[in-house]
């Protein structure tokens, strides 16, 4: 990739420094381009041949450690480019020295790893969308995902049902996750522009449809409907479009819908295995905080969802059931209120 400015991260780099807006515009074309190792080699040439710039990044690191995010993600690209996804995201989670426990019986396990399966649950941590695939044990899954999770991790591409988020989100992102959210969705707008409304919406309407071709064909396709963070009490109707399109088909298989649940409602143990893999964070004995992955009973699609209702209302069917197999913990106004990430991840963990 050569990228004007003498942002080639393959040629010597030159000691001179260079301007954050060329630097920032090498970064935007490394992500656009989706080559293998080239956001990471041009995020470290912004970072050392700039002053305000590395200034800058010096500080978010300290709220959200997005050095560290892009340095793994390129390890993680690697991995799923040599082992498949499945391997790459067990030995993902394991190099961040998490101790994953998937709690399923049998029959979940084997539905889950052979059957033709639509899996949805909460989406409290970057991780989520790994750890089912690690507990699926197949290399066929598909995952509902915003695209710039593709820009990160390009091998990841070929997995993903590739979702757009709409520009103005900030008030959403606070709400589902507090300031590390919103600076996280910033920073991805500075090297993606959101798409308006219409086109979000055009895009997303294929990935539903590309889904439901995917199931019919007896694959595995997971789905995170909150839309992620500590508040997902809000489902998309996505969920539902998907179940009543596969319902309508009366030649479709015999498809399971598999409700999933992870128990750690926080990033906090995620940026911990990061900081204790760049040695910022000292070495405990034993692994990190423990996460738990539960999966409820498989239920037959023909069964929970009626042929005859609107996206809508399947959507609230299947939340209501999901609340049922996994529900939440009562917690008091003034705790929400002033303790709104313990309040959330006591919910979760119960």
């Amino acid at each position: 990739m050569t990228i004007p400015g003498s942002c080639d991260a393959r040629a010597p780099q030159p000691e001179r420094r260079i301007r954050s807006r060329e630097a920032l515009r090498c970064v935007r074309d490394a992500f656009a381009e989706c080559g293998d190792g080239d956001l990471q080699a041009a995020y470290a040439d912004a970072r050392w041949r700039t002053r305000g710039l590395r200034l800058g990044l010096a500080l978010v690191d300290r709220v959200l450690p997005i050095t560290l995010l892009i340095e793994f993600s390129g390890e993680v690209n690697q991995r799923v480019r040599e082992q498949g996804l499945a391997e790459a995201c067990a030995a993902s989670t394991h190099r961040l020295g998490l101790d994953c426990e998937y709690v399923m019986s049998e029959a979940t396990r084997k539905v889950l790893e052979t059957s033709p399966v639509f899996v949805y649950g909460n989406h409290p941590t970057v991780l989520t969308p790994f750890l089912v695939v690690a507990a699926a044990r197949r290399n066929d899954v598909r995952l509902f995902m915003v695209d710039y999770v593709r820009r990160l991790v390009p091998s990841v591409g070929e997995y993903l049902l590739p979702l757009e988020l709409s520009a103005e989100r900030d008030r959403v992102e606070w709400h589902r996750g507090g300031i590390v959210r919103v600076v996280s969705r910033r920073l991805a707008r500075v090297v993606m522009k959101g798409q308006d409304r219409a086109e979000a919406k055009r895009v997303n309407q294929q990935a539903l449809a590309d889904g439901v071709r995917y199931l019919e064909q007896g694959g595995c396709v997971a789905i995170f409907p909150g839309g992620g963070g500590r508040d997902e009490r809000r489902w998309y109707p996505g969920i539902g479009q998907v179940a009543r399109d596969l319902r309508l088909n009366s030649e479709a298989p015999d498809i399971f819908l598999l409700p999933v649940h992870e128990e750690v409602q926080s990033e906090s143990h995620v940026y911990r295995g990061l900081r204790r893999l760049s040695g910022r964070a000292p070495v405990v004995s034993g692994n990190l905080v423990p996460v738990r992955v539960r999966f409820a009973e498989p239920r037959r699609l023909r069964e929970l969802v009626p042929s005859d209702a609107d996206r809508d209302e399947i959507t609230r069917r299947l939340q209501a059931d999901y609340e049922a197999a996994f529900p939440r913990a009562r917690t008091g106004f003034f705790s929400r209120l002033l303790f709104p990430r313990r309040a959330a991840r006591e919910r979760s963990q119960t």
